[in-house]
């Protein structure tokens, strides 16, 4: 019987960037989800439980493979006889034996088991009716034995290889499911990483703004324009702005060790986080189905949806298995021999079945002698508690799996109704952000036109540049958080890999 079991395989839909060099040169965010895929240590620990569990199949298989075996063994007896009489001369018994065997046995699917031996002796001994010393015997036994109640049937011999075969394709679906959910914490660090270089790159902005106006100040003062209030102000203020960003400096260097540790440290300190930073280039729009259309979609998509399916089926057979086992034990029991001899003539006697050891082996296959045996073994364990207490946590087990299956589809249906609130929201609320932007940049190019003609203060025009840079920052915690939103969207519809190119797949393997 053919089956099937899974392997992976990661398919690039374009060539990877090499991890080295990327201190010099910028990588795009699927560049690092792909990297993380090759690199991260947990997704590798991760991996190994496949090759791990295609060995319990073959253990589960080998069940059924014919085994080859073989015994000698040597024995001697002495025993005393109460009184002598005329057939033997002797007061006591004697015999020496040595022994050996050789055969081989198989279990098979339906439950029966079979073993075909061909076993020899040699024996020399004291009596005198025997016309043979030493004399060889000679058995070719065939063993048949076949459960006709508990344990028959292939079902029910080869559920721990089936479970044994669906745990393999549950380790594959869990490697893939482990890398959907390394993509999402890669490119989650990533845009974090990425929104923080940005906001670093602002506060280098205010920075920069907080000088010229101090140097502008100082000029000023130094004319006779304004007075030392001012130039400390602006003073005050670029060391505010300093500390500002330094503290978003420290912030990003958090991120950038955060996304390397998923990556194994791939990225060297030279990375250039902002390069990741992605402005729309058109209108944010939600362009996704309706929910029942999305949850559809997750539960053909998820990976750890379709293992409780697997999990479901397993424990269903385990029941099966059970139910199987509360019966009682009937088994036919056959057993059919051929018989050979041969030896040394002792001194007055004669017999066809003189000879060495080897003419035994002819005599057994000329059939000498013969032997068989059929019948019917019956046990049943008296109240059979333990098999029915299997059999009660078999169906408590498949039950318990069962609402596993519908809590998770909850906990679905729930995510994605969060991730569509988000985006829904992150979206409101990137417009809103750029929107105030807009009017914050306005704002202080007013200012410094009202500065320049006397009409303002130092005092006005830093607050308005604080109020700026914070609406640019906002801009970028909402484009962050939108990106967000997209990317936790994606893993929750199971498409995260096929949204950054990467295709993994549970490629099917024929086995007998």
């Amino acid at each position: 019987m053919s089956i099937r079991y899974m392997a992976i395989l990661i398919v690039w839909s374009v060539l990877s960037t090499p991890a080295t060099g990327w201190a010099e040169k910028s990588a795009s965010i699927r560049d690092l989800i792909r990297l993380g895929i090759e690199k991260n240590t947990g997704l590798q620990i991760e991996q190994l439980n496949i090759p791990i569990s295609e060995t319990e199949i073959t253990q589960e298989e080998a069940v059924f493979d014919p085994e080859a075996f073989a015994s000698t063994s040597y024995s001697e007896s002495k025993s005393p006889l109460a009184i002598a009489s005329f057939l033997s001369a002797f007061d006591t018994s004697e015999e020496d034996r040595l022994s050996g065997e050789i055969g081989v046995r198989k279990n098979f699917r339906t439950g029966a088991s079979a073993s075909l031996s061909l076993g020899s002796d040699r024996i020399t001994d004291n009596s005198t009716t025997e016309g043979l010393d030493p004399r060889y015997r000679t058995l070719l036994l065939l063993d048949l034995s076949q459960p006709l109640w508990r344990g028959f049937g292939e079902q029910v011999n080869t559920t721990s290889l089936r479970i044994a075969r669906n745990q393999h394709r549950q380790e594959a679906l869990s490697y893939l499911f482990a890398a959907q959910s390394v993509a999402l914490q890669v490119e989650q660090a990533s845009r974090q990483l990425a929104g923080q270089a940005a906001v670093v790159a602002l506060q280098q902005e205010g920075v920069d703004l907080a000088e010229e106006l101090f140097e502008a100040n100082q000029r000023k003062f130094d004319a006779g324009v304004i007075p030392i209030s001012e130039v400390q102000e602006a003073e005050t203020a670029l060391a505010a702005r300093e500390l500002r960003l330094s503290v978003a400096i420290q912030q990003r260097e958090q991120f950038f060790e955060e996304l390397n540790r998923l990556l194994d440290h791939a990225l060297t300190d030279g990375f250039n986080a902002l390069a990741l930073f992605q402005e729309p280039v058109k209108p944010l729009s939600l362009g996704l189905p309706d929910i029942d259309l999305l949850f559809s979609e997750a539960r053909e998509k998820r990976p750890d949806l379709q293992n409780s399916e697997i999990l479901i089926e397993n424990s269903t057979l385990a029941k099966a298995f059970s139910e199987n086992q509360l019966k009682p034990q009937l088994d036919l029991i056959f057993q059919a021999g051929l018989n050979g001899l041969s030896g040394e003539e002792r001194a007055g006697s004669s017999t066809q079945y003189s000879g060495g050891w080897g003419d035994s082996f002819g005599s057994t296959f000329e059939r000498d002698g013969h032997q068989w045996s059929a019948g019917l073994e019956f046990s049943y364990p008296l109240g059979n508690r333990s098999a029915e207490a299997r059999h009660l946590q078999a169906k408590l087990i498949e039950k318990q799996t069962r609402y596993q299956r519908r809590d998770l589809e909850s906990e679905l249906r729930r995510e994605i109704k969060l991730q569509r609130l988000n985006l829904v929201k992150s979206i409101e609320q990137v417009a809103i952000s750029e929107r105030a932007t807009k009017l914050a940049i306005k704002t202080v190019n007013q200012e410094q036109r009202r500065l320049e003609e006397g009409l303002s203060d130092t005092f006005r025009l830093l607050f308005f540049q604080n109020a700026m840079i914070d609406a640019k920052i906002d801009r970028i915690f909402s484009l962050v958080q939108y990106q967000l939103a997209v990317a936790r969207m994606n893993f929750a519809r199971g498409i995260i890999l096929d949204q950054n190119g990467i295709q993994v797949q549970l490629a099917e393997k024929d086995t007998e």
